[in-house]
């Protein structure tokens, strides 16, 4: 009997375990983690998969600086609030994030809020704005990036006869 028992609260353990893992704030904590882990780290193939399809173009362009021109020294999640309307709308975080401007090397903080929406089974990034801070971060680059012309190749004098090789061979 002692060992029906302990299967059964072996087997209500596990269970609870499992449905605390589908909780709405545990899939959208590991959403703003990955998101934001991602997009700290340079992968943001990894974030992309936490944004949603109408925001992807919005996303790339305000992160396309991340990495090149700006450097991320940390993150911190601050806080969130998974709960959503009927709708699925509503659901925010708020994230810390400490980065340096590579033209500078002065390290700036920024508070970002950043809207959600419960798609299926887990959360998208819908939006995101400066809360607070230096609003240099998310700063969209204006126009297509400037590149450098390619140099000339150098011009050699031509020489119509090889005399002056003739010493050497």
């Amino acid at each position: 009997m002692a060992r029906r028992f302990w299967w059964a609260a072996v087997l209500i353990g596990i269970s609870g375990c499992l449905i605390q893992n589908l909780s709405p704030e545990t899939r959208m904590r590991d959403s703003v983690i990955e998101l934001n882990e991602g997009a700290r780290w340079g992968r943001m193939d990894v974030a992309g998969g936490h944004v949603a399809p109408t925001f992807q173009t919005q996303y790339k362009l305000s992160h396309m600086r991340w990495g090149r021109d700006i450097q991320i020294a940390d993150t911190e999640i601050l806080g969130m609030n998974p709960e959503t309307d009927d709708e699925g709308q509503g659901a925010f975080s708020r994230v810390a994030v400490r980065w340096y401007d590579e033209s500078t090397m002065v390290l700036a903080n920024t508070v970002i809020r950043q809207t959600w929406q419960k798609h299926k089974q887990t959360f998208v990034l819908t939006n995101e704005s400066i809360e607070s801070g230096h609003p240099g971060l998310l700063v969209i680059p204006e126009g297509p990036q400037q590149t450098q012309p390619a140099a000339e190749p150098e011009q050699y004098d031509s020489f119509d006869d090889d005399s002056q090789w003739s010493s050497v061979y």
